[in-house]
C-alpha cells in the first residue's frame, strides 16, 4: 500500500480504545466511516470548508 497519493498522505496515529469506539459509533450514526469522520472533524476544528 502506498503511503502517498496526489491528494493524500498516510499518517499513523494512536487513539485510545475508548475513543475509537466512540468515533466508530458516531460515524455509523452519521452514515460515514472512521476516516471520513476524523477528517471532517479536523476540518471543522480548523474552520476549513469541506471540498
Amino acid at each position: 500500500m502506498a503511503n502517498e497519493t496526489k491528494t493524500t498522505r498516510r499518517k499513523d496515529i494512536r487513539f485510545p480504545h475508548e475513543l475509537i469506539e466512540q468515533i466508530d459509533e458516531q460515524a455509523k450514526k452519521e452514515n460515514t466511516n472512521f476516516s471520513a469522520w476524523v477528517i471532517a472533524t479536523c476540518r471543522e476544528k480548523l474552520n476549513k470548508p469541506l471540498k
